[in-house]
């Protein structure tokens, strides 16, 4: 059986990540923010052909392969964020005008079309606030194997129980590519979307740009090679929210909120280093103030690990 003939139950690929300012590690230990978006996990499976709801999106496209040049991926995604305010030094109160606690678990599925210069993501995400998210068990149970270096923790203020929808699509475009596959090269990926939903809706536009040595494609599927790839990047985003519920409250009820910035802007570097069916990532992210009442903004670090099944 060919790549480009694979069947589109297949298994591509098994990745996870793991998003937390306690990865800041230029900073000591102690000093780690620990608020804000603080923690967020994500595990995903990654399968050959789209969902079934693309086809009303997009014209059928073939089960991804080596050297197939418009195909489709879905995706299935398990994951976890986690929001906390900011707390008063030495104390498990929340500094006034802070963020109110905020979990956020959640099932994802996204299908993936793209072509060599262009990639669409279209996903449905479904999940629950409060509670039942888990976010006081997860920090508690975090916190407790190394007490020494977490601050305490106080859930009396959170965001309550809601079921959540978001519906989201994003276009990256690839461009000005040069020394693909060579000893140094590069490229740049300007990117838009939106998301809809009451837990998230706003639209958003940026731009990545990518060096590096034995630079692959970012996201078709490739021959596995001898040569590690290491690649750098930079990344800036500017989100127009319209509402985010892990800061305007609940949609359906009353319940703790801050008033939020309608301009967001966040900027992103980091590394992917790749090789044959294995790629491990580091990224640390800038995201300026979400909330009028919050002064600055926070940054949070990213480990990623991909493993990319034989085909």
């Amino acid at each position: 059986m060919t790549a480009a003939s694979a069947p589109a139950q297949q298994l591509l690929s098994v990745s996870a990540r793991a998003d937390n300012d306690a990865f800041n590690f230029w900073l000591a230990a102690y000093n780690r923010p620990d608020e804000e978006y603080t923690s967020g996990v994500r595990g995903t499976l990654t399968y050959a052909g789209g969902a079934w709801w693309e086809r009303y999106l997009h014209e059928r496209a073939a089960s991804c392969g080596n050297g197939t040049t418009r195909c489709a991926t879905r995706s299935y995604s398990f994951g976890q964020d986690m929001y906390t305010g900011q707390l008063v030094p030495g104390d498990t109160t929340h500094v006034p005008g802070t963020r109110p606690n905020a979990g956020w678990l959640y099932l994802q599925e996204s299908s993936r079309v793209f072509a060599a210069d262009y990639l669409d993501e279209t996903s449905i995400t479904v999940g629950v606030t409060g509670p039942p998210a888990l976010g006081e068990n997860t920090q508690h149970f975090f916190h407790s194997i190394a007490p020494d270096f977490n601050r305490p923790t106080d859930w009396s203020v959170q965001i309550p129980f809601e079921p959540g929808l978001v519906l989201a699509y994003d276009r990256t475009q690839r461009i000005l590519v040069h020394g693909e596959g060579r000893v140094f090269g590069g490229d740049v990926e300007p990117h838009a979307g939106a998301s809809l939903g009451n837990i998230l809706t706003e639209a958003r536009a940026g731009i990545r740009v990518r060096e590096g040595f034995n630079l692959q494609h970012p996201w078709q599927a490739v021959p596995l090679r001898s040569k590690p790839e290491i690649s750098f990047f930079v990344d800036g985003t500017l989100h127009a929210v319209v509402r985010n519920e892990f800061l305007a409250g609940t949609l359906f009820r009353s319940s703790p909120h801050v008033e939020e910035r309608p301009f967001v802007p966040e900027y992103q570097a980091g590394i992917n280093i790749r090789w044959q069916r294995v790629t491990v990532s580091y990224s640390f992210e800038r995201t300026a103030s979400e909330y009028w009442t919050r002064p600055t903004g926070h940054t949070w670090s990213r480990l990623g690990a991909e493993w990319r099944i034989e085909r």
